[in-house]
């Protein structure tokens, strides 16, 4: 029998549970001697599950598993659109690649929930396609600000590319409406007219300006949020965070319009 990791044998592990899992399937590592996984045949790296056991995952998503996944799932969106605070406390400290894409491919894919609802099939793959070139542009235009991150550009890349999978939380919400307006007179009259310039309902079929400022505003604090938890563990000062954060808002609106105003549209006129 070969030797377990640090050169003991399982005997000498002892019973106790070090915590020790399976990156793939979660089952328990303790006293084994081979970087082999019995369960489901996964080969590993003692150093990377023994890193993985001292910072298990926060994000409730990211530590559920089998069945549980589909409630945290929704504990997670919970989180990420009402409590943007707590998720950026937690994503701060560790975040899953796996997790994130395939919370954001659901986010995305729950955008056609529209479609037996009358939604434009061409107006929504435009929109699919514009979200989708937003989350990177601004995972490019993050990390390019994050300080604490230079002297890794793309491990700094990869972690906002990230966040913006698990901020597309608001894509789930986007099927009671549909997509946002493409076109100049659309667009502009949602970012110049302000959230409260009409009268119109919520959710309303004509799609009221408040129902896209309200998603808008969640999409940017979760994305403020995110960047005050990465800046503060990097110990910058808050009084300095502030005005930062308030210029990084109006930057990332301005991407938003831009994106849609530009890629948006010539997608749509592509597509129809």
């Amino acid at each position: 029998m070969g030797a377990s990791p640090k050169g003991r044998t399982p005997e000498q592990h002892g019973s106790a549970d070090e915590g020790l899992r399976c990156p793939c399937c979660g089952y328990n590592l303790t006293g084994l001697p081979e970087p082999r996984c019995p369960e489901c045949g996964t080969v590993f790296d003692w150093a990377a599950v023994r890193q993985a056991a001292a910072n298990p995952p926060q994000i409730a998503f990211e530590r559920a598993r089998a069945w549980r996944k589909l409630p945290a799932l929704v504990v997670t969106w919970a989180t990420v659109l009402f409590a943007p605070w707590v998720f950026a406390r937690q994503a701060v400290r560790r975040i899953d690649t796996r997790h994130a894409l395939a919370f954001g491919v659901v986010c995305f894919a729950s955008t056609l929930l529209g479609l037996p609802m009358g939604a434009d099939r061409t107006l929504l793959a435009a929109w699919l396609l514009t979200a989708a070139t937003c989350i990177v542009v601004q995972a490019l235009l993050l990390s390019i600000l994050d300080i604490s991150g230079w002297r890794t550009p793309l491990r700094t890349l990869h972690y906002w590319l990230l966040i913006g999978c698990y901020t597309s939380a608001v894509m789930a919400t986007q099927f009671v409406q549909g997509p946002p307006p493409f076109g100049s007179a659309g667009l502009r009259n949602l970012l110049q007219r302000g959230p409260f310039s009409s009268g119109r309902s919520l959710f309303g079929p004509s799609g009221g300006e408040f129902g896209w400022w309200a998603q808008l505003l969640v999409w940017l604090a979760g994305l403020g949020c995110c960047y005050w938890a990465r800046m503060r563990r990097a110990n910058r000062h808050a009084a300095t965070l502030l005005p930062a954060i308030a210029i990084l808002g109006v930057v990332l609106l301005w991407l938003y319009g831009f994106l849609v105003e530009h890629v948006g549209v010539r997608l749509y006129e592509c597509f129809s």
